[in-house]
């Protein structure tokens, strides 16, 4: 099946770790890549979504007490759409680098919870800082039982909304999808991307966003 995920490789399309993973954890917290401490303007509004079968949802900011749900909802996914994300098949996220994704210096990372089931996570999108200037990368991974029903197309929309409108110095948003996943590329190419490369089965678009 097409999963609403998108993910990373093994390298970004600038030679970058994979968004969350240990190796760009390390990567930005090294003194090289020291970051300014906060990443957005102002903290966004939690975004409420009603899905195509009516099954309404509330997004927010991540924190870091949110990781046993983060995980469970892990657990909860297939390997295919945890594969679709980090190109392993890894079904858990470290306390490690749960707090390096909630740390808005690096980022936004968001949850998204049913609307009545606040410590149920349906799905996790990330906005997060690369070592390139100006370029976030953006991440999304969304349960199987919640897939199909738009919710990946309104998270997409929403990052991407985030990056133009309350995010410090970004002009573009990278994306790495597979070029098999029919439903994050018809996202994709809703928000105008464009294809920069591709490694394989993968491939690296970006999204304009300066006004």
């Amino acid at each position: 099946m097409s999963n609403e995920v998108i993910g990373s490789g093994n390298t970004g399309r600038n030679g970058t770790a994979p968004a969350g993973s240990p190796e760009q954890t390390r990567e930005l917290a090294s003194p090289q890549t020291r970051l300014p401490t906060s990443s957005l303007l102002v903290p966004p509004a939690p975004l409420e979504t009603t899905t195509r079968t009516n099954r309404v949802t509330l997004t927010r900011i991540a924190l870091f007490d949110d990781l046993a749900q983060a995980n469970a909802m892990h657990a909860r996914c297939s390997l295919e759409s945890c594969f679709a994300r980090y190109h392993a098949a890894r079904q858990s996220l470290a306390a490690r680098e749960w707090r390096h994704l909630c740390d808005q210096a690096n980022g936004t990372t968001l949850i998204t919870v049913p609307l009545g089931e606040p410590s149920r996570v349906i799905a996790i999108t990330h906005l997060l800082r690369t070592p390139v200037p100006h370029v976030r990368e953006l991440g999304i991974l969304v349960e199987d039982s919640w897939q199909g029903e738009g919710l990946g197309t309104a998270l997409a929309h929403y990052a991407v909304d985030l990056a133009r409108t309350h995010t410090l110095d970004c002009s573009e948003v990278a994306a790495m999808t597979g070029s098999g996943n029919q439903r994050m590329l018809s996202i994709l190419w809703g928000l105008h991307a464009r294809v920069t490369g591709r490694d394989g089965p993968t491939l690296d678009t970006v999204i304009h966003v300066e006004a």
